[in-house]
């Protein structure tokens, strides 16, 4: 068996998608997406596959890690994003070949059912509005929710951010009540000064996490941030290697590993980064914003890791909804409408493990190719202070 093919498409809302094919009919489905840079990403797709096509697509380790070694440049967003997205569509045709579900192949899962929690915004709106679009994720099933702990805040803030943040997750706390879990996501928007303050502040609303209080530019200063602090602190959406993963919990800088698995290689090396988790007593909560290749690959690593719990669900996230037309749910046009049943929580806010072959989906090819015609265009959002100073998004 041979590689014949890889095709890539760039679709609505923001995601790069791509359809690996033998020669005996074979097929597997994995994601390239790099936020608002999609075009440099599908490239890197281009340049990769010729050390792919004519290669028997079974032997995983030494395709991805051959093509990893042989690059002399390797690592980065772009790269990792271009391999891990061919290595999740080879882990989806070994899945179909055995007629296993990719946890299986891992070793088995050590769960049924794995946790979700659902975006709810906070995105600079008023603690009102934060309110009542958190109450609504939560009636829609969601038993624990995440949102953006705060505005863009300068290196020492004088413009009110912290006071904002503040009110907005007291509203928030208030509207969903005790029970329901809320973690807050600093998304890089804070120096150092002002992610020590922000980490105190939000205390009073017992988080579940804080998500990327500083850059990964600024990791380094992360074992501070989190000694000030009892609420576990997360990373690792913009971590691109395994290194870099076991670099900070050698630092004991973190508590939650959260590696998206099209930007850090794919299913293995995310595998790797469970593993670590394990052996150090932490956890592994996996960044995904993407599309539901992504969070199917996601769902298998979490289901086979001890050190899973909880994964990052973006159905209605409003990134996915930019660019998209027609009424189905972004989230699920270019899936088989017979799968998206499976995307219904249940009471305590989890989804099941999949047992069918590969990922556990089937992809309507057909209309990523219809969506491809159209194509899609998203860049990250500009974000400036009141002096006119650019700000982290």
């Amino acid at each position: 068996m041979q590689i014949e093919r890889i095709e890539t498409a760039q679709v609505a809302p923001r995601w790069g998608l791509l359809r690996v094919t033998t020669d005996e009919g074979a097929e597997g489905f994995g994601e390239f997406t790099v936020e608002g840079q999609l075009g440099a990403a599908e490239a890197a797709v281009r340049e990769l596959s010729e050390l792919f096509i004519g290669r028997d697509p079974r032997e995983i380790k030494r395709l991805v890690r051959g093509a990893y070694d042989r690059n002399f440049y390797h690592g980065g967003a772009h790269y990792m994003s271009a391999l891990g997205g061919i290595e999740i569509a080879l882990w989806d045709i070994a899945g179909k070949l055995a007629g296993a579900p990719v946890h299986r192949l891992l070793g088995g899962k050590v769960r049924d059912r794995v946790k979700v929690y659902r975006w709810a915004g906070g995105n600079n709106n008023a603690p009102g509005a934060a309110a009542e679009e958190a109450a609504r994720v939560v009636q829609e099933g969601a038993r624990a929710i995440k949102m953006n702990a705060c505005p863009p805040l300068a290196a020492v803030d004088t413009y009110g951010g912290i006071r904002a943040a503040v009110e907005r997750a007291r509203a928030v706390r208030e509207a969903v009540g005790p029970e329901v879990e809320i973690a807050f996501d600093f998304h890089g928007r804070c120096n150092v000064p002002m992610a020590r303050r922000l980490a105190k502040e939000l205390e009073f609303c017992n988080p579940l996490f804080y998500e990327e209080p500083v850059r990964p530019d600024y990791n380094r200063w992360l074992p501070e941030i989190a000694a000030i602090t009892h609420v576990p602190i997360a990373t690792g959406e913009r971590m691109c290697t395994v290194a870099e993963f076991s670099d900070v919990i050698a630092a004991r800088a973190a508590h939650i590993m959260q590696p998206d698995l099209v930007h850090a290689g794919g299913i293995s090396n995310c595998a790797e980064i469970a593993a670590l988790c394990e052996a150090n007593g932490l956890a592994i909560a996996p960044h995904c914003p993407l599309s539901p290749i992504a969070f199917m690959a996601c769902l298998h690593v979490v289901a086979q890791s001890r050190a899973g719990w909880i994964l990052e669900w973006s159905k209605g996230i409003h990134y996915n909804a930019s660019g998209a037309t027609g009424e189905v749910d972004p989230w699920l046009r270019y899936l088989d409408e017979r799968d998206w049943p499976m995307f219904d929580v249940d009471t305590d806010g989890h989804l099941p493990v999949p047992e069918t072959p590969g990922l556990g989906i089937r992809v309507n090819w057909a209309e990523v190719e219809k969506a491809a015609q159209t194509g899609v265009t998203w860049r990250d959002e500009l974000m400036r202070f009141p002096d006119g100073a650019v700000s982290n998004w």
